[in-house]
């Protein structure tokens, strides 16, 4: 007995799952699981390759990208005190000179030849004095308008503007206080006004109500106006410059990083297709081998000759693809560094998660690309096929990156199994994520069978139901034309009828002809036997005169 069309199917299925096992398994022990682990052992981090600024404000450095980043990171959290102030003043020329050249005593002085206290709108006197609305003088002293404090426990200051030594171990903070004494943060005041402020925000300590249910800024006789402009000079200056200096920062470390991870990436896809295609064909050469044998008159050596260039060119047909699959991966590599970039400015990405991102979003780009613009010898629900089983295998990869931490840690509870822990997960995980990853394709296409199978019932019902619908069309005409037949034979009968009638009257004239016609014949009958006997009594009558001639 033949194999029936749904058995031949199922037989084919099941030797492509085995097929497919054997390159699954194949493509992750060597790709994900193997030369991605070896290199980007060093790259993968938790938080990715650039710092964010999310990630540097937590209290932890656990996920701050670099060595430089942790030593800056450790000295935003160091405790503000007078000697962490004293880093920030520029009260010497050594200090000065980072941050424009001028001492603190020097800008003091520029301002009190302005003449002006920029809080109140008072005179200041030549002798840096200032006359107080209660009548008392005090002292003009310059006031960080952002204060110091502030500065130092905002992160975004160290990671934008902090500098760390070549050796890792001094934080250079010059940038820092460069913005800080910088022109557009510092305003000369009186000293109980500025003794009354402190460090706190300077809106916010004029709006402040007192025991008295007045202002700082009324009981200071600070015009609201001025401390509106000085404020938001300060901040937009202070901000801008922290942004564009992050900015630049994380740009060129994200051209790098992207760079380097590009090339990692792009270097693992080529290789990685190299080898499983060598693998693959060294399997298929040896068991071509084995099956074989080795003819009479070669050599063993020879043929294993044969076999191993007959590899080498399976092996140099593939480098084409492999560059193909160089600048594939080298795109996706520099996007998902920029990925995980982007998503750890809102959250905190473990080491695991980056390298799900790496390895995920080269199989999204290849499933969204054989969906979207599938080759030209596919249909679209084969793509739509093909698509579906790149994605099951990019969500079994990245379940197995995420479950590899924990395999590793179970194996390296037991003793015997402990000092193999790092070189077992990754082909464990491999060769696990390579099986779920053939058979999740297994049942895809399986699915599709029974829908093509579905589709096509579905197609010969539809055809049969055309062919139902002709075939009552074609009823219906031969109905009409049964109709037109029985109408004709309706007016054929009544004609037959009529012409019965015609054919009865013509047999009554006929009847009545023939009857005529008796009589007539029986008439001339009489009248022939009559003259029958005419004519024998005159040949009698003339025999006789003839007789009685002859007598004479």
């Amino acid at each position: 007995m033949e194999p029936t069309l749904t058995t031949m199917t199922r037989e084919q299925r099941l030797q492509k799952l085995f097929d497919d096992c054997q390159q699954q398994v194949l493509s992750q022990v060597i790709g994900t699981f193997g030369l991605s682990t070896a290199m980007f052992k060093d790259v993968d981090r938790n938080g990715g390759n650039v710092t964010t600024l999310h990630n540097f404000a937590r209290e932890d450095d656990d996920y701050v990208a670099t060595d430089s980043d942790k030593r800056l990171h450790e000295h935003s959290r160091k405790k503000y005190d007078k000697q962490v102030r004293a880093e920030y003043e520029i009260k010497t020329q050594e200090k000065a000179d980072t941050a424009g050249g001028k001492t603190w005593n020097d800008k003091r002085d520029e301002r009190i030849a302005q003449g002006r206290d920029e809080y109140t709108g008072q005179t200041v006197r030549a002798d840096g004095t200032v006359e107080l609305k209660n009548g008392e003088e005090a002292r003009a002293e310059l006031d960080h308008v952002v204060s110091i404090s502030e500065t130092h426990s905002d992160p975004k200051m160290h990671l934008a503007l902090g500098q760390v030594s070549e050796d890792g171990e001094t934080v250079d903070v010059s940038r820092i206080r460069e913005v800080v004494n910088s022109d557009e943060n510092l305003a000369l005041t009186n000293q109980p006004l500025n003794g009354s402020k402190g460090d706190e925000d300077l809106r916010e300590w004029a709006a402040k109500e007192r025991e008295n249910g007045e202002t700082n800024a009324q009981k200071f006789g600070a015009d609201e106006e001025l401390i509106q402009e000085k404020h938001d000079t300060a901040r937009k200056h202070i901000d801008s410059t922290a942004n564009r200096a992050l900015l630049k920062k994380q740009a060129t470390e994200l051209l790098a990083t992207g760079g380097k991870q590009a090339a990692l990436m792009g270097a693992r896809q080529a290789l990685g297709m190299l080898l499983t295609e060598l693998v693959n064909a060294l399997f298929n050469e040896v068991k071509a081998l084995i099956r074989h044998g080795v003819e009479l008159g070669e050599s063993l050596l020879k043929k294993i000759g044969q076999r191993l260039m007959h590899v080498a060119e399976q092996v140099a047909r593939k480098v084409p693809a492999a560059l193909s699959q160089m600048i594939q991966g080298g795109v996706s590599g520099f996007v998902s560094n920029l990925l995980t970039f982007l998503l750890n400015n809102f959250l905190s990405t473990a080491k695991r998660f980056v390298s799900m991102i790496r390895e995920g979003l080269l199989g999204l780009f290849r499933a969204a690309r054989m969906m979207l613009f599938p080759p030209a010898h596919m249909t679209q629900a084969q793509a739509l096929q093909e698509g579906l089983k790149l994605l099951g295998t990019v969500v079994i990869s990245s379940v197995g990156i995420l479950l590899s931490e924990t395999v590793a840690t179970f194996m390296a509870t037991i003793p015997f199994l402990k000092p193999f822990a790092d070189l077992l997960t990754p082909v464990l995980v491999g060769i696990a994520s390579g099986l779920l990853s053939a058979f999740l394709a297994y049942q895809i296409d399986c699915l599709f069978d029974r829908h093509a199978r579905g589709e096509r019932l579905l197609d010969e019902l539809i055809a049969d139901a055309a062919r139902r619908e002709a075939f009552a069309a074609e009823l219906v005409t031969l109905s009409e034309a049964s109709l037109g037949n029985v109408e004709r034979y309706t007016q054929s009968i009544e004609l037959y009828r009529q012409t019965g009638a015609i054919l009865g009257n013509a047999g009554l004239a006929s009847a009545a002809a023939l009857a005529s016609l008796d009589s007539a014949v029986a008439s001339i009958r009489e009248q022939v036997e009559k003259s029958r006997r005419m004519i024998d009594y005159i040949g009698e009558s003339q025999a006789e005169i003839d007789e009685f001639l002859k007598t004479l």
